[in-house]
């Protein structure tokens, strides 16, 4: 990952508090298993970002975070296979899609022009980007990416259901976040 240290920082401190909050609202008394469980993952997904966009974060093993985020992809493909509705199979296929497209980035090798690897890394997404820009697999899930933010926004505002709007904003702005940050980092990876 090629960011400045300003972006890096900015993008630690989003991702974060992000963490953070999802782990709050796992806390919540109404939280049931499986919501605890999902935004658990969340914040572990939060925490690989984090690591994705500092340098040593290419000294961290990267089959650990391969298999931790695996596992929250086995979580959501099984949450969306078992969803009632269209809506939230939706969701958990798009966090599912999100988790694995993390665990990719983190196992990937990375290379430099030429195909020779980067001194000092080991490790990004060399198949979907360049060093001189990124390639359209990187562009059409940046876009993707982007498009889910705008979605669950959208989705939170018209939504119909015994919950709150302001507590469904509060929810679709950290799922829409996750969404924007992954969508820096694809195309911030070389």
């Amino acid at each position: 990952m090629f960011l400045p240290p300003s972006a890096s920082w900015s993008l630690t401190v989003v991702f974060a508090c992000l963490g953070g909050w999802f782990l709050y609202q796992g806390a919540r008394p109404a939280a049931g298993a499986a919501e605890r469980i999902s935004l658990f993952l969340h914040a572990v997904m939060c925490v690989a970002m984090v690591v994705m966009v500092w340098p040593w974060g290419a000294r961290i093993p990267h089959g650990l975070q391969g298999a931790v985020l695996g596992t929250g992809v086995v979580w959501f493909v099984v949450l969306a296979l078992r969803a009632r509705r269209m809506v939230t199979a939706l969701k958990d296929a798009h966090h599912a899609l999100v988790a694995a497209l993390m665990a990719w980035m983190t196992v990937v090798p990375m290379s430099a022009p030429g195909g020779a690897p980067q001194p000092g890394t080991d490790r990004g997404h060399a198949a979907m980007g360049r060093m001189d820009g990124p390639a359209p697999a990187a562009v059409t899930l940046a876009v993707y990416c982007f498009v889910a933010a705008v979605v669950w926004l959208a989705e939170a505002c018209t939504a119909t259901g015994s919950e709150p709007l302001p507590r469904r904003l509060r929810e679709a702005t950290g799922h829409a976040a996750m969404s924007l940050g992954a969508c820096v980092l694809i195309l911030a990876m070389p």
